[in-house]
């Protein structure tokens, strides 16, 4: 026995394959045997249903459910008649009367504001004051230039085009407000006069300041803007010598004003 099983374990792989061949083969024959000797009339699903057992399932009948009779049986209620309150004849509040009030419609009405003295309105809206032709005579006897104001810097700085370039040009005689809001205001109505404007520059004694800026009095038209600004209250008079020419027309005018004359420049 020992040997048979040694035997085996060796070459366990071919063995196995020449125990399958050797079941195919069989099977072949066996099939081959049953076409050779299969009965007259008989076909080879016949044969294999002789040789196989024949399973076939028994139909149970299951006898049939038992299904409840319901009989519906109606049910009496009782009740018992309920008296119900009489209702009364007028169960209705009682109307008192109101008295109807008169409701005060309110008014509207514009209330007129008194400007308070020292404040400005930053706006080009202002009440200014009529500007008619004021007295120039103070203003020299030098000839114009004319040019486009593009800019309004302060009250009393403005940038001019003339003959392609541009130059910056401070007013004689005005200084223009130290203090932040009314300078504002002054820069703005300064540029409801000139901004965008033709006008005509002169000149006193100087040319030019310290700055390099060109020292002229400014006229648009008939007004000598430089002494309606202070007339306006928006620049104080400014005595820079040696151009002096209008100074006494510029103290007059911020004397009506109620402007403070700065004192004269050495």
């Amino acid at each position: 026995m020992k040997r048979f099983i040694d035997f085996w374990k060796q070459d366990i792989i071919n063995k196995f394959i020449v125990i399958v061949s050797l079941l195919l083969v069989g099977g072949v024959f066996a099939f081959f045997f049953m076409l050779t000797n299969m009965p007259d009339g008989k076909s080879l699903r016949d044969a294999v249903s002789e040789i196989l057992p024949k399973l076939s399932a028994s139909e149970t009948e299951l006898p049939p459910a038992n299904t409840p009779e319901w009989t519906a049986t109606p049910l009496a209620f009782n009740i018992p008649p309920t008296a119900m309150p009489a209702s009364p004849t007028n169960n209705l509040p009682t109307l008192i009367p109101v008295p109807v009030l008169e409701t005060a419609t309110p008014t509207l009405g514009l209330i007129a504001l008194t400007p308070t003295e020292g404040l400005f309105t930053a706006s080009p809206t202002l009440g200014i004051t009529s500007i008619v032709s004021i007295n120039k005579d103070c203003i020299p006897n030098h000839p114009p230039q004319t040019g486009r104001v593009v800019e309004v810097i302060d009250g009393s700085t403005i940038r001019v085009l003339m003959d392609g370039l541009v130059y910056v040009v401070r007013y004689i005689g005005v200084a223009a407000p130290e203090d932040k809001f009314k300078g504002e205001t002054a820069r703005q109505i300064n540029s409801v006069f000139v901004y965008g404007k033709d006008v005509n520059l002169i000149a006193d004694v100087s040319d030019k300041d310290n700055s390099g800026r060109l020292l002229r009095y400014v006229l648009v038209g008939d007004t000598f803007v430089n002494l309606e600004l202070i007339t306006q209250g928006l620049g104080t008079a400014l005595d820079v010598p040696p151009d002096s020419a209008c100074t006494q027309t510029f103290r007059q005018a911020g004397q009506s004003a109620g402007s403070v004359t700065p004192p004269a420049a050495p």
